[in-house]
Order: structure tokens, then C-alpha cells, then sequence
């Protein structure tokens, strides 16, 4: 039974995927925590991004959280779920790490701009990566199918 349920589950999964080709609607477009803040001035522009990083960081918390939650009770053999749990955990620290790399990358595209330029673009790309990672983990663990 567990079989037929991860196969249904694993093609129900790729159904969107398969359907890519043939719908070509281009994806919602979301506003960028840059786009909401650049209405403000310079100063208060970095005080609106700051709030948006640490907004995204509390959202992140809370979905690694729920994420958790949901794998104890994902109605799956206990190994799997001691597995996705340890998974869990690595792929947080992993994310963490890639964040601060591409972060750091993104601040770099700044250049030799001046005022708060850097500071902006770490703190705008910190808040759109918090937010992504956070709306992928919640929907991960949306899917598990409870006991």
C-alpha cells in the first residue's frame, strides 16, 4: 500500500511538469523585497529592507518548524521519516550557506556604489531567499499526507 501511495504521490507530483509544455502561462510575478521598499528614500529604503530580512528570517523559522512537525506525523515507516528529518536538518544548514554565498554575490553587483547600496542589496537578497526557501518548506510539508 505504501508503494502504490508514494507512486501515486511521485506522479501526481511530476503532473505539473508534464503539463509545462503544454500550458505556457508564465509565472505570477512577486514583488521583490526592492520593489516594495524602493517607493522610500535612501535611508528609510535600508530600514524597509532590514524589516523585510527580518520578517523573511521569523517566516523561515516557522516554516523549518511546521516542515518538522509534519514529517512526525507523515504516515510513512518510521525510517523514512528519521531520514527526511536528518535530510531536513542538512538541507536548513546547506540553504543557510548558499544564502550567505549568493548574498554575498549579489552585494558584489553593487560595485563601487555608494551609501547603502551593498547593505540593500545583501538585505533585499536575504529577504527573497528567506521567503522562497520558507513558501517551498511549507509547501513540502502541505503535501505529506498525515496519519
Amino acid at each position: 500500500m505504501r508503494f502504490l501511495t508514494t507512486y501515486l504521490l511521485m506522479a501526481l507530483g511530476m503532473a505539473p511538469v508534464c503539463q509545462a509544455g503544454e500550458r505556457a502561462a508564465a509565472p505570477e510575478s512577486v514583488k521583490t523585497a526592492m520593489e516594495t521598499c524602493d517607493q522610500f528614500s535612501q535611508a528609510d529604503i535600508r530600514e524597509c529592507l532590514g524589516m523585510h530580512a527580518w520578517k523573511s528570517a521569523t517566516l523561515l523559522k516557522n516554516a523549518q518548524a511546521g516542515a518538522l512537525a509534519a514529517l512526525g506525523k507523515w504516515d510513512e515507516d518510521e525510517g523514512y521519516v528519521t531520514a527526511a528529518r536528518a535530510r531536513l536538518k542538512q538541507a536548513n544548514t546547506a540553504f543557510a550557506r548558499y544564502r550567505d554565498a549568493q548574498c554575498g554575490f549579489a552585494t558584489s553587483l553593487a560595485g563601487g556604489a555608494a551609501g547603502n547600496s551593498h547593505e540593500s542589496s545583501r538585505l533585499a537578497c536575504v529577504a527573497d531567499l528567506n521567503t522562497q526557501r520558507a513558501q517551498r518548506l511549507t509547501s513540502d510539508a502541505k503535501s505529506l499526507p498525515p496519519r
